[in-house]
């Protein structure tokens, strides 16, 4: 009876360790694109640069096009304004963020990507050099 509950104990750490196992390499396997809709934000957010549509296309709807934002936030302060520990000019994220930590990286990360590239400058009209 003893070595029946052992080895039941065995073949449930065994699938609880294939579980986890296999959560981490689906998530390693993931792009940002892929986590962000994933987790729906394309329902609020549009990334331009990326061709992601936001589908609320209400006048009320007041997110952001994410390729058009200067960011300001480092990473740190952004994975607590998705987990709505922090705000942003005194507003904290409509919608917590669900996924893992490991998702949440992937999609800060991807985001942070998104940084506005300086544009070079045009010159001048009367100020070009020949």
């Amino acid at each position: 009876m003893k070595v029946q509950k052992i080895f039941a104990v065995l073949i449930c750490s065994v699938f609880v360790a294939s579980f986890i196992l296999n959560a981490q390499e689906s998530t390693k396997d993931k792009d940002g694109k892929t986590v962000f809709l994933e987790a729906k934000c394309n329902t609020c957010h549009s990334i331009s640069s990326f061709e992601i549509e936001a589908k609320n296309k209400s006048a009320n709807n007041k997110a952001p096009d994410l390729s058009k934002v200067e960011i300001k936030y480092e990473k740190d302060f952004l994975k607590k304004y998705l987990h709505k520990e922090e705000s942003i000019n005194d507003k904290k994220h409509p919608v917590v963020f669900k996924g893992t930590d490991d998702e949440l990286g992937i999609l800060l990360d991807f985001i942070l990507s998104l940084k506005a590239q300086e544009k070079p400058q045009q010159p001048q009209q009367g100020n070009e050099q020949k």
